[in-house]
C-alpha cells in the first residue's frame, strides 16, 4: 500500500464520517408479544341449562313465597265478603235458611213415600253343582245312600229333592245327585269328603258339572 499523507488521511476520514451519517438506520425488529392463551369457559352442566330455561328456585327471593299463598288464600276464600253491608249479609243467611228448609221438607216427604234411599243389597253368589256317587256293588241300594248323603248340613248348602240313577257298566248304577251353595260359604271339599267317608258304599264321587246361578 503507498503511503498517504496526512492531508490525505483527514480527507478519507471525514469522507468515512460523512458516508456513515447519510446512511439510514435499520431499527432491530421488535419482538412480537406472546398472545396468552385464553382459558376455555368451564362446561355448563345439566343443572345450569335447566336454570338457564326455568329459572334458578333457590335464587328466589324468601318473600314472594308468602306472597304467592296469599295468592292461592283469595282464589279459594269464600268466606263473607268484607265489603257485604249488614242487609247483604241478613239476606244471605236468610236465603240459606230457606233452602236448609226446603231440603229437610223434600226429604220428609220422600220419606213418606218410601223414597228414602236404601243400601243396595249385596250380591249373594250361588252356585249349582252336579254331583256323582258311584258304589262298589251293583246290588248297592243307591236310594238309602242318598239319604245317608242329605244327613250332611252346612250353612249356605241346600240339597236337592231328587236323584236319578244312570248306567255305568257290568249292571252296577251311578247315582246322580243336585246341590246349591253359597260360594262364599261353602267348600266343595267338604261335601265330597263327607260322601267319600261311605266308604262302605261309595266307591267313588265326581263333580259332574258346576254352574252359577
Amino acid at each position: 500500500m503507498a503511503d498517504l499523507s496526512f492531508d490525505e488521511l483527514s480527507v478519507a476520514l471525514r469522507y468515512a464520517i460523512a458516508a456513515a451519517s447519510a446512511a439510514p438506520v435499520v431499527a432491530a425488529p421488535a419482538k412480537k408479544e406472546e398472545k396468552k392463551a385464553t382459558p376455555a369457559p368451564a362446561p355448563k352442566k345439566a343443572d345450569d341449562d335447566f336454570d338457564d330455561l326455568f329459572g334458578d328456585e333457590e335464587e328466589q327471593p324468601a318473600k314472594e313465597q308468602p306472597a304467592k299463598a296469599a295468592a292461592t288464600n283469595d282464589i279459594f276464600d269464600y268466606g263473607e265478603d268484607d265489603n257485604e253491608t249488614e242487609e247483604e249479609k241478613a239476606a244471605n243467611k236468610a236465603r240459606q235458611a230457606r233452602i236448609a228448609h226446603a231440603l229437610k221438607l223434600k226429604e220428609e216427604k220422600d220419606a213418606k213415600e218410601g223414597k228414602v234411599k236404601k243400601e243396595k243389597a249385596k250380591v249373594v253368589e250361588k252356585s249349582l253343582v252336579v254331583l256323582e256317587v258311584k258304589p262298589w256293588e251293583a246290588d248297592t241300594d243307591l236310594e238309602m245312600v242318598w239319604r245317608e248323603i242329605l244327613k250332611y248340613e252346612q250353612e249356605g248348602l241346600a240339597w236337592g229333592e231328587t236323584f236319578k240313577l244312570e248306567p255305568v257298566a257290568y249292571g252296577i248304577k251311578k247315582l246322580v245327585l243336585t246341590c246349591t251353595i253359597v260360594d262364599s260359604l261353602v267348600v266343595l271339599d267338604d261335601i265330597t269328603e263327607n260322601i267319600e267317608a261311605l266308604d262302605q258304599w261309595v266307591q267313588s264321587v265326581n263333580i259332574a258339572a258346576m254352574n252359577k246361578i
